[in-house]
């Protein structure tokens, strides 16, 4: 296997490695978001 050849299949790997992050993250940013950002109630007088 020629370098050209590796440096094209560890391209290929990191490109469905972040879109496979990237569609993870579309996903799991509804059903996380509640547990991030806590509803917090202001008084005022």
């Amino acid at each position: 296997m020629t370098r050209k050849d590796r440096v094209a299949l560890y391209g290929r790997i990191g490109l469905v490695l972040a879109s496979f992050a990237i569609i993870g993250g579309v996903v799991a940013a509804p059903l996380l978001r509640p547990l991030w950002s806590p509803g917090l109630a202001v008084a005022q007088r």
